[in-house]
């Protein structure tokens, strides 16, 4: 995933000329906002989290399982047993693709509304 916070690193030659008092401003919108949105934060971080841990779970565990019990198989060949095993590897990073793409879209949704939230309120200032 890419840098979502990178854009929040440069600072327009009018914020660098800010007093104080509008640096505190700022400082005070940005902390309200981040409290206002912490559940969204914290619902990205856990299906991160859970995306990783599924990922993780399929090729230390699902995917040695699979190829152990077939291996056991003495019906199919082993031209088949591999081509099987490599089309579910595929599919699941497939599948693993979709899950980090629509988490990078509500991220870049919720960051979207973030940054408007944030400009709203400094122009307020």
């Amino acid at each position: 995933m890419s840098d979502i916070f990178g854009q929040f690193q440069s600072v327009s030659s009018k914020s660098k000329r800010a007093d104080f008092d509008d640096i505190s401003a700022y400082e005070e919108h940005y902390m309200k906002l981040l409290k206002k949105y912490q559940p969204e934060i914290q619902r990205i971080e856990e299906m991160m989290q859970s995306l990783r841990k599924e990922r993780q779970e399929f090729y230390t565990q699902t995917l040695p399982a699979v190829k152990k019990s077939m291996d056991e198989d003495n019906v199919l060949s082993d031209e088949c047993k591999a081509q099987w095993i490599q089309e579910l590897q595929e599919n699941m990073e497939k599948s693993f693709q979709i899950s980090e793409s629509l988490i990078q879209h509500y991220v870049t949704k919720n960051l979207e509304e973030f940054k408007q939230a944030l400009k709203e309120a400094m122009s307020k200032v």
